[in-house]
């Protein structure tokens, strides 16, 4: 469906959507366990891996839980930097599993093994595997790591074996493959789903979204570079209808074009009721910016989603986003945003971000591989 169609089929739900954003409660909640990553993405929404990893020890991590599952959300993301990375993210599905929460489960498959698929499959709703180019070579250069893609497709057969020996009791438990689209990465996407879809029949869901302007993707050497123009993002939508046919088993294929989540677009109320919380506790105001409203472990959650939504109708902010038409002025906004209400530190890793070069990739020691720190 093109934006236009999409945007004039939404004006007609535009009231429900009005009256939710007038005061939404939580219903999903986006849980990034740890900074820490294995590989450096050029578009890294949270700049994993370049900083430290934030982890809570258990202890916290089991507090900060138990707020999640008292606010009985419809939904919760795992999601990180690498969540495998967090020595207790299986303390984090079995509570929410435990309490009747469908997970969904981010990961780049790095550190995936036969016993942590078995997990997975065991406990959360969905897993999704990030895949951001049609081959290795592509791949290892959009995610900065030698070596990555041919571990994302080991884990996706981890996955799948994991689900077949489950059986019935998998029945609800989905695997596919999410696609951060780049200008480097939006090639030969046609021979990526027939060689997917070939290689792994019961796949069950290949999701091609572009790149949103945010974290790394805002900066401006990388929107000149990498973000998709308008006429780019045209052709990535209209291909939707023609890359599900190249399907060549069950895997349902969408595109998600980022103008779909521009501030002022229809859709942007989809995300009014979603909460992000930050390794270390913190709240952000909202998902796309570094604002943060508190901490979980030293404030109620009703406090701090009252200050996140007055953080979203504030003028300024309001102002800012209000002028967002475009991804490029979106990503001048969040620039905005994030300069002027991020936290000391995030100021200071904003500035130290050096300017997107196309340069090729090395391999990266397991020196640079940020490990797992708990938070005092």
């Amino acid at each position: 469906m093109s934006f236009n169609k999409l945007a004039k089929t939404l004006k007609s739900m535009s009231h429900s959507f009005s009256a939710k954003a007038d005061a939404p409660s939580i219903e999903r909640f986006i849980w990034d366990l740890t900074h820490a990553c294995p590989l450096r993405c050029q578009h890294c929404y949270s700049e994993s891996g370049r900083r430290p990893a934030n982890t809570l020890t258990r202890e916290k991590m089991l507090r900060v839980l138990e707020v999640v599952i008292a606010a009985k959300p419809q939904r919760v993301s795992i999601s990180g930097g690498e969540p495998l990375l967090a020595h207790w993210w299986r303390d984090v599905v079995r509570g929410l599993a435990s309490a009747g929460i469908p997970v969904t489960f981010f990961s780049s498959g790095w550190k995936m093994s036969e016993a942590i698929a078995l997990e997975l499959a065991s406990t959360v709703r969905s897993v999704a595997i990030s895949i951001d180019g049609a081959d290795a070579q592509t791949h290892d250069f959009v995610r900065g790591r030698l070596g990555s893609f041919d571990r994302a497709i080991r884990t996706l057969e981890l996955l799948e074996a994991a689900k077949l020996s489950r059986g019935d009791a998998a029945a609800e438990f989905t695997v596919g493959v999410d696609f951060t689209v780049t200008r480097s990465g939006r090639r030969n996407l046609e021979q990526f789903v027939v060689d997917l879809t070939t290689r792994f029949p019961k796949l069950d869901f290949i999701r091609f979204g572009a790149v949103v302007p945010e974290g790394l993707a805002q900066e401006e050497s990388f929107v000149a570079n990498e973000l998709l123009s308008d006429e780019q993002l045209i052709e990535l939508g209209e291909a939707e209808s023609a890359l599900q046919k190249l399907s060549r088993g069950v895997a349902t294929i969408s595109v998600t074009d980022a103008r779909y989540f521009l501030p002022n677009s229809p859709l942007s109320h989809l995300s009014d009721s979603i909460a992000h919380i930050e390794p270390d506790g913190q709240l952000r105001a909202v998902t796309n910016y570094e604002a943060k409203v508190g901490n979980l472990l030293e404030e109620p959650l009703d406090v701090l989603w009252q200050r996140a939504l007055e953080w979203r109708s504030s003028p300024f902010v309001v102002e800012q986003l209000d002028s967002a038409v475009s991804l490029t002025e979106w990503a001048r906004a969040t620039r905005t945003l994030d300069r002027r209400y991020g936290s000391e530190a995030d100021k200071l890793r904003i500035a130290n971000r050096s300017a997107y070069v196309k340069i090729p990739i090395r391999p990266i020691s397991v020196d640079e591989v940020d490990e797992v720190v708990e938070v005092d």
